[in-house]
């Protein structure tokens, strides 16, 4: 047997191909689908891919200018790392510039690639992060938003993080590199507010 004969039985089993189907199900499934031909209706599962259960609420209001990670923007995101687009679009224009690096994505993995590129190579060379969010950082950012006057602020993507307190900790020597900090605070809730 080959690997990729053996790759797709495994993968069969995963799926329960091998799983006994009895008539009734066999025959329900094939008059949903006839009749769904009759009526020219979509198929059940046309209509569940219709709905983007990837992409939420996003584009308006108060996230007008930050959607995100939308599925139309990862497909793309993907596509220029996988050198997909041949060539530039018209209206891109020349600016002579050259880059060493071009990272896709300026969250903290792209962030740390650009950063340890600039650190492992010639001071002269350059790297380019292209981002699609408002600011750097990716998903890990500060939402704030205006409830009846009320302003909420909350964490978007990632919540919490470790200090990395003793020497050989993962991230202590890129704290100490960076300068962030190794001690925060909370501040203080103003007793004219109330708890939410």
């Amino acid at each position: 047997m080959s690997k990729s004969q053996e790759f797709s039985k495994g993968h069969d089993c995963l799926l329960g191909m091998g799983q006994p189907i009895t008539r009734r199900d066999f025959l329900n499934a094939t008059l949903i689908g006839a009749g769904a031909t009759l009526l020219q209706a979509s198929a059940p599962i046309e209509l569940v891919a219709k709905e983007n259960s990837w992409d939420g609420y996003s584009a308006v209001g108060d996230y007008a200018i930050s959607s995100g990670n939308t599925q139309e923007v990862m497909r793309v995101a993907h596509e220029i790392r996988d050198g997909r687009y041949d060539h530039l679009p018209s209206n891109a224009l020349d600016t002579g510039e050259f880059f060493d690096l071009v990272v896709v994505g300026g969250g903290m993995s792209g962030l740390g690639a650009a950063y340890y590129f600039k650190k492992a190579k010639k001071p002269s060379w350059k790297c380019l992060i292209l981002e699609n969010h408002p600011i750097f950082g990716g998903e890990s950012k500060r939402n704030e938003f205006l409830v009846n006057g009320q302003r909420l602020i909350g964490p978007q993507g990632a919540n919490e993080f470790d200090i990395p307190a003793k020497p050989g900790e993962d991230g202590h020597e890129l704290y100490a590199e960076l300068g962030i900090p190794w001690k925060f605070e909370y501040s203080t809730l103003d007793s004219k507010f109330g708890k939410l």
